[in-house]
């Protein structure tokens, strides 16, 4: 191995060797660019908060390497490292990475973490601000990197080009997913507003190392490598003799080879190197720039350039403008699949966000800097909780491990702490707000639309009350129950009562059809196993079946209950609750899952009456018209979404809204059928509620009481579905005001943000 000194004295020589010295290239590919960072998985090979120390040390070494060898760079691929680094690091290492930034050795990405596609508007937000100002200011990112993950929400990109940041790379992972299209690709992403971002749709994130290498390292393993094996060292592979490298270079050509055959022909490539040490959070492998060197020294084509992600995308770009395609849509992600294996986590989630909304809605007053700095550091937990990673590598072999179940409780905890802390800062906004106010029973919605439903009052002996028309983000005192309704929507009931239609006064059409909330299970066919290959001729559906029916009339509504039985479940119910003086349902699902650990995915129907109209969702604020408005290629088998889906119909609008459980499929439980034609039906909304499938990474056995609720809601007009799906999941809040004034040590020092 040579040493830095000969590596600088190669660099040199290799620089002002003239073009005839050089090998000819005999491909279309004459320049390759390898950058080098760590993929991070918040999890996976360890539990995460190790996972996120290991992430730390290695950024340290990477400057350590860069501050040793000018030979060498480093792309750090995620903020949420850089954050925890830089505020443990002293001013002299601070200084060191700065320099090492604004010389171009070291090159700082602009997302927190690879994400899943499930964050709100507000989280993305934190997640784009993850690094504070100055500091931001002071690295400058100029790229982002989304590496695993299937996918990337317009949400996110558009706050990217807001922040300047028009060059995105991806290293999809093609494991139970796969890219939009064939790659190593480059196109440009057009967004709604006419902006375009720039992508570079690379190998897989870790590939590098087998374009020069025929065989994987052979000492590294998934698990147990950070108590008893080490990460490869200098002379392990990518070595600088002669003869190895002319190997290594017939190892590449053979790639490009294969690679040109399928079709690529720019004149350059973009190879990312991660080190073999388990793959995902390993460390930097400092021998890399020496071998790059050697290879440039001995002038073998295509020549190579240790770089960082940002000039090799820019350089990118600069090259092949004018030979890429446009595409729009949103990139929806085949892996969004894998939240639905923890359902109980992901509804703690929502509840959180549902609580952080109410507790900065304007009817409270401006926020003060204790609330939004308590709101950040929520937002911060619940973004690491829709992060990527949601388990041990053996969580599917081994689910019931200590690692495994370490793992996820630790992911958990990103959900449950801020849906308590969340609870709780609403709470003393609202005991500030009634403080100055006088005794009596007041009723606050905090949402942008009018409510009208049922009032609880948890802390005290109080039955439910109804509440009409209560006005957007208004506080109205309780004086008197609300008038019963006299009226009812005409109903059809199915034999055994489960109702089949219901319809109001001046609707052409009912709310909803035959089989809403009904229950199917699909899974794989015996011998049932987990796999990447599975074929949808495989997988087998499972209805259920259902009880009797009890109906319970209220002055405000029509709540129907069945008994529903599924071999998956112990016991299950299905409620729904029908308005009587306006178009409205709530469709209530509970079930105990058995204990099982074979593959399956669990729906529940909602079907309206809208024909082959496609809905509008919504993720991360930003609308898309499922198979309409995608990148091509992208996943249709289900969507991630906010919380609704819109039907605009001639015949008036339908407003179907999620609380928990915020993946759909439209027209069928659409399991590893990979479609990408509109289905017939799409006004048959399948709802995922659980689902097991994946072989890693994910929950492997989620079991007990789970729940999910569903709104329904028909308008003449609706021009935007988003504040009113808010409202539709919000519950006001209830306040009984004393008379005796509040205690000024406890309103300060306990109600006090």
């Amino acid at each position: 191995m040579i040493t830095r000194r000969e590596t600088l004295k190669t660099a040199l020589c290799a620089a002002a060797l003239p073009a005839s010295a050089q090998q000819p290239s005999t491909g279309k590919v004459r320049h390759i660019d390898v950058i080098h960072h760590s993929h991070t998985d918040v999890g996976f090979t360890d539990i995460p908060s190790v996972c996120r120390e290991h992430q730390v040390r290695f950024l340290d070494a990477a400057l350590e390497a860069c501050l040793r060898n000018r030979s060498f760079h480093w792309t750090a691929e995620a903020t949420v490292t850089v954050d925890a680094w830089w505020r443990a690091a002293s001013p002299q290492r601070r200084d060191g990475m700065v320099r090492m930034v604004r010389s171009g050795q070291m090159d700082i990405m602009a997302l927190p973490f690879n994400q899943a596609p499930f964050m709100d508007a507000r989280q993305w937000r934190q997640a784009l601000d993850w690094l504070p100002a100055d500091v931001r200011r002071e690295l400058n990112p100029q790229a982002a990197m989304q590496n695993d993950v299937n996918g990337f929400p317009r949400a996110g990109a558009l706050l990217l080009l807001d922040r300047n940041i028009h060059h995105l790379l991806m290293g999809i992972n093609p494991d139970m997913g796969g890219p939009p299209f064939r790659r190593p690709a480059a196109f440009y992403w057009k967004m709604p507003d006419g902006r375009r971002l720039f992508v570079w749709l690379g190998e897989h994130y870790g590939s590098a190392y087998g374009w020069f290498e025929p065989k994987g390292w052979q000492h590294g393993q998934p698990k147990g490598a950070t108590m008893t094996l080490r990460p490869p060292y200098a002379g392990d592979h990518l070595k600088t003799d002669e003869a190895s490298l002319r190997a290594a270079q017939a190892q590449l050509q053979k790639k490009l080879a294969k690679l040109e055959s399928d079709g690529y022909s720019f004149p350059r490539l973009i190879l990312s190197y991660t080190n073999q040490w388990r793959y995902d959070n390993d460390p930097p492998f400092p021998p890399l720039a020496p071998f790059i060197d050697a290879w440039n020294k001995l002038g073998l084509q295509p020549p190579l350039r240790f770089t960082t992600a940002t000039q090799a995308v820019r350089d990118m770009e600069t090259a092949v403008s004018t030979a890429v395609p446009t595409h729009e849509g949103e990139f929806t992600d085949w892996w969004a699949n894998g939240d639905a294996s923890g359902p109980r986590e992901v509804a703690a989630s929502r509840v959180a966000k549902r609580f952080i909304a109410a507790a900065h809605s304007p009817v409270w007053g401006p926020p003060s800097p204790a609330v939004q700095q308590k709101t950040s550091e929520m937002l911060r937990d619940l973004c690491l909780f829709d992060e990527h990673t949601w388990g041990a590598n053996i969580s599917i072999s081994q689910p019931y491990s200590l690692d495994t179940l370490a793992q996820y409780t630790e992911k958990s905890i990103l959900a449950y702490k801020p849906m308590g802390h969340a609870e709780w800062l609403l709470g003393q906004r609202a005991r500030l707000h009634f403080a100055s106010k006088p005794a009596g029973t007041f009723v606050v919605n905090t949402a942008p639309a009018p409510f009208t439903g049922w009032i609880s009052f948890p802390n005290i002996d109080r039955k439910p009350e109804w509440a009409h028309q209560l006005a957007p983000r208004s506080v109205t005192e309780l004086r008197q129950p609300a008038a019963p309704s006299s009226s009812k929507p005409a109903i059809q009931t199915a034999s055994g009562g489960w109702p089949l239609s219901a319809r109001w006064p001046g609707m052409n059409r009912t709310l909803f059809t035959e089989g809403i909330g009904d229950l199917l299970s699909v899974s794989i066919a015996p011998p049932a196993r987990r796999s990447s290959t599975m074929h949808p001729d495989r997988l087998a559906r499972q209805a259920a079946a259902y009880g009797e029916v009890k109906l319970e009339e209220t002055p405000h509504t029509l709540i129907y209950t069945q008994e529903v039985t599924h071999p998956s479940v112990e016991r299950a119910t299905r409620r729904l609750e029908i308005f009587r003086d306006q178009p409205r349902a709530s469709l209530t699902v509970q079930f105990d899952r058995l204990p099982n650990r074979p593959p399956e995915v669990i729906y529940v129907l909602t079907p309206l009456p809208t024909g082959s109209t496609l809905p509008r969702f919504s993720n991360g604020g930003v609308p898309f018209t499922p198979f309409a408005d995608q990148l091509p290629g992208s996943c249709r088998d289900y969507f991630a979404i906010d919380s609704w889906a819109h039907y605009k119909t001639e015949q008036g609008h339908w407003l179907w809204v999620t609380r928990d459980a915020p993946l759909v499929a439209l027209g069928g439980p659409h399991t590893w059928q990979r479609i990408q034609q509109p289905p017939a039906d799409p006004n048959r909304i399948w709802t995922m509620v659980f689902d097991n499938f994946w072989h890693t990474n994910f929950v492997a056995d989620s079991h007990g009481t789970m729940e999910f609720q569903f709104e329904l809601a028909w308008l003449d007009k609706l021009d935007d579905p988003a504040p009113l799906a808010e409202t539709l999941l919000s519950q006001p809040l209830a306040v009984v005001n004393p008379a005796n004034a509040p205690s000024p040590e406890l309103l300060k020092s306990l109600f006090t943000p």
